[in-house]
């Protein structure tokens, strides 16, 4: 069988250099919200022109195997089994399409199950179980690509058999030229496109259908990716990447940035649930990177495989089984060593015991019946002792014997009763056989010794203005103490127009020069979907901007792994909408935020009110002076000064806003005043407040040069509120309140007051904060929190609080 290639060369390139591989499981499809989920990694994720690799969904395998098995014993069973995947299946359907798409597929649904009864019936002949099978990859592929077509994006779907061609064999064999042309001619004269490509099945030249066995899915997507000489292939899994243990076995496991392919292809060997050897058999590996990544969160941790020339020996991954079977054979019987020895299926560790004339076989307990098969189909089944009752634990890395690691898993398993240790052919692992059950409290204090290293944090700096410099400074100063606790690195500084990265670590000596030299242009939402690729455990984001588009893309930040810490007031006050959007993507990903800065630059006031509500005490009320900038300019105030005089000092010292219309509107205020009741559970929006502004429209749509120039116009009112209040013996201030009403509503107010002269809030330091907090518990008399309130060099101090926050926070959580 041939099949001619129809494209030109020049698309054939495109292809190789365009078109990446994504691989999604049938755990990542199992209902309509995963499949939203998918959908969502797609549309981000995957480029315009990208193969996505679908298993079925959910368990629908599984459920097909039961009623192929339930026909032939107990037919009302089967139907009844038949049901309920028609049911899951359309339910599907039903769930996430509307309109004259959800028709389309429901049609084509009931068209196969109007097969399938018949069938059962045995008024259809199907008597081919792949073809059975491969239903279920077929409607996952359908659904997906009818989904992502409803909600605007450009995309089909591919029956993997109308160009998968294979010869039939326990392990069908591809014919890879036939293959490739067919699937080059259907992908590359559609650019932008997004196919979805069904794993797990194949044809034969006749048609006829075929599985590739398990784990076909994995190994269906890196054979595509080989068809087409892609780069990447993706695969997306339940969990993010490879770790350096099992993590339901193992506390406190980290994850592994890299593998190299020979270290990937001996865990897979050994074992691994997230990697299956067949998986690298189609791999260019000179070319081809697999990352592996989790679709339930899209977070920073992945694990990409490639050829790395990292060559420092060093154990990577503690991985084990729980039931290994030996196999003991007479060395005098060689036919018998020499089918052995030549059998496909690998054993995870042989040895020979020559004094007693034996040797050993080791094979993990799934491969058991495969083997006593094997054994009978030789004639050779009593010539050999089947020992169980056996485990396995391997350390995998590098060189393995020159580590120091090494050593130490050898004094560890010491005391176990070891039945064999040794190395892999190739000396990336050490292999133990145990005669004991596994104890996963050995395993996790033999991962304990083996891999008591910090973990790392990686900061992307974002703002390179006052604060942004005055905590880069701050930064380098501390920087031996920070990394006391971790291994934290700076990877990026960008301001609004340029970026400066590198995930090696940015050199902080002249960094202002050095970003003037290396910095270039950038999208923010193209580099956002880039950062999981840094090699480091964890990413945060510092938000140092007053800028709106940036706060907008906090979900994004979330949703792609990354921590965050902000002195942007930006999110912490949007709409109620987008604060709940945010919100409610930090918590699906389990991303921290801090944002102490926002209100009260370093003063512990959310920390504060958190440690009050977590004790139990309610929060009545917060008033006071919510703004460091308005607080050193009424200070200073008096009826011999010039107002506009003292908010052009202010913006000069880095005081004010960038704009101080920000302060002088009560905007700034607002945000903090949002920000505070949000921390506290309470309900407030934008339009809840009432506001008295110290700003003129007049002065409000202006350019900002422009108010600059005509500040003077604010002299007049303001010179006769100052002696307004000097009637009563008072000065004026700008006060903030809000307080929970007794029908659980909330009064909110910013405004001028006059305040008694004698008053603590007419006799703060300039530029100092405070709040009064009633609870509760504090009833009577107040709390009092108080201090500078603006300041670059206050609020970098207070953003360096937020990270060490973080970086307690994840430790505790190793």
């Amino acid at each position: 069988m041939t099949v001619e290639v129809k494209v030109t060369p020049e698309q054939i390139q495109t292809v190789a250099e365009q078109v990446q591989v994504h691989k999604f499981g049938g755990s990542s499809l199992a209902d309509a919200y995963c499949y939203r989920r998918v959908a969502r990694i797609v549309s981000e994720y995957a480029g315009a022109s990208d193969l996505v690799v679908v298993s079925a969904a959910g368990d629908t395998t599984n459920r097909i195997l039961a009623i192929i098995d339930a026909k032939a014993d107990d037919r009302g069973v089967a139907e009844v089994l038949l049901k309920q995947l028609e049911k899951y299946q359309q339910g599907l359907i039903n769930e996430l399409l509307n309109g004259d798409q959800q028709q389309r597929v429901l049609e084509l649904s009931q068209h196969d199950f109007k097969r399938w009864y018949g069938w059962l019936n045995d008024q259809e002949v199907i008597t081919h179980k792949p073809e059975l099978l491969s239903y279920g990859e077929l409607w996952s592929a359908r659904l997906l690509a009818a989904l992502l077509q409803q909600q605007g994006v450009t995309a089909d779907y591919i029956d993997a058999r109308t160009f998968l061609v294979a010869e039939d064999a326990p392990e069908p064999l591809i014919q890879v030229p036939v293959s490739r042309a067919g699937l080059l001619n259907r992908i590359a004269p559609h650019p932008g496109t997004r196919f979805i490509v069904t794993g797990f099945i194949c044809a034969d030249p006749s048609g006829r259908s075929l599985i590739l066995g398990r784990n076909g899915s994995d190994y269906s997507a890196t054979l595509v990716g080989s068809l087409i000489d892609s780069k990447q292939v993706t695969i997306w899994k339940d969990v993010a990447g490879v770790y350096s243990a099992d993590p339901r076995k193992v506390e406190r496991v980290v994850s592994l940035p890299i593998l190299d392919w020979q270290e990937a292809e001996e865990l897979a060997r050994l074992g691994s649930p997230v990697l299956h050897p067949r998986t690298f058999q189609p791999v260019n590996r000179e070319r081809m990177v697999i990352a592996v990544r989790s679709s339930l969160k899209v977070e920073n941790q992945q694990t990409r495989i490639g050829l790395y020339e990292d060559t420092e020996a060093k154990g990577k991954v503690l991985t084990s089984l729980a039931d290994v079977v030996l196999f003991r054979v007479d060395l005098s019987d060689a036919q018998l060593i020499d089918k052995f020895e030549n059998l496909e299926l690998t054993p995870l560790i042989s040895w020979n015991e020559v004094a007693q004339h034996h040797a050993y076989y080791a094979y993990h307990q799934n491969h058991l019946d495969f083997l006593q098969q094997w054994l009978l189909e030789v004639d050779k089944a009593d010539h050999v002792v089947q020992m169980e009752g056996y485990s396995m634990i391997a350390l995998v890395g590098n060189r393995i014997q020159e580590t120091a690691q090494y050593s130490t898993f050898k004094t560890e398993l010491s005391a176990q009763n070891l039945r064999r240790l040794a190395f892999s052919p190739d000396n990336n692992a050490v292999i133990a056989i145990l005669e004991q059950k596994l104890d996963n409290r050995l395993l996790n204090r033999i991962h304990s010794q083996l891999f008591n290293y910090r973990r790392s944090l990686g900061v992307l700096v974002v703002g390179r203005g006052n604060i942004g410099s005055a905590w880069l400074a701050l930064y380098r100063r501390l920087r031996e103490r920070i990394n006391e606790q971790m291994d934290v690195r700076i990877i990026g500084i960008l301001n609004s127009k340029q970026m400066w990265l590198d995930y090696n670590g940015l050199d902080l000596n002249d960094w202002e020069q050095q970003f003037d030299q290396f910095a270039r242009p950038y999208e923010m939402s193209q580099l956002i979907p880039e950062l999981p690729n840094a090699p480091y455990d964890e990413l945060v984001m510092l938000d140092l901007t007053d800028a709106i588009a940036v706060a907008q893309l906090y979900p994004s930040f979330f949703a792609n792994g990354l921590h965050i810490i902000s002195a942007n007031k930006r999110a912490g006050a949007s709409g109620e909408s987008q604060y709940n959007e945010i919100r409610t993507i930090q918590r699906e990903y389990e991303r921290e935020w801090y944002y102490n800065t926002t209100v009260g630059a370093g003063l512990p006031l959310n920390y504060a009110l958190n440690d009050l509500r977590n004790s139990g005490d309610t929060i009545r009320s917060i008033s006071g002076i919510f703004s460091g900038t308005m607080s050193w300019l009424f200070e200073n105030f008096n009826a011999e000064v010039n107002f506009s005089d003292l908010v052009r000092e202010a913006k000069v010292r880095g005081l004010s806003e960038p704009d101080p219309r920000e302060d002088l509107s009560c905007q700034d205020i607002i945000r903090k005043m949002l920000i505070l009741a949000r921390e506290i559970g309470l309900r407030l929006d934008w339009q809840d407040i009432d506001v008295d502004s110290l700003l003129p429209e007049s002065l409000a749509d202006i350019s900002l040069d422009e108010f600059m120039q005509r500040l003077p116009e604010l002299d007049a009112g303001m010179h006769g509120l100052y002696l307004d209040a000097q009637k009563t013996g008072k000065v004026p201030r700008l006060l903030a309140s809000f307080a929970v009403q007794d029908d659980d509503s909330v009064r909110a107010r910013v405004g001028i007051e006059y305040i008694p002269e004698g008053d603590m809030l007419a006799n703060l330091i300039p530029g100092e904060n405070i709040f009064v907090i009633y609870t509760d518990w504090y009833h009577e008399m107040p709390l009092v929190i108080s201090g500078p309130g603006a300041g670059k060099e206050v609020t970098a101090g207070g953003v360096q609080s937020d990270l060490n926050q973080l970086l307690s926070r994840l430790i505790s959580q190793r």
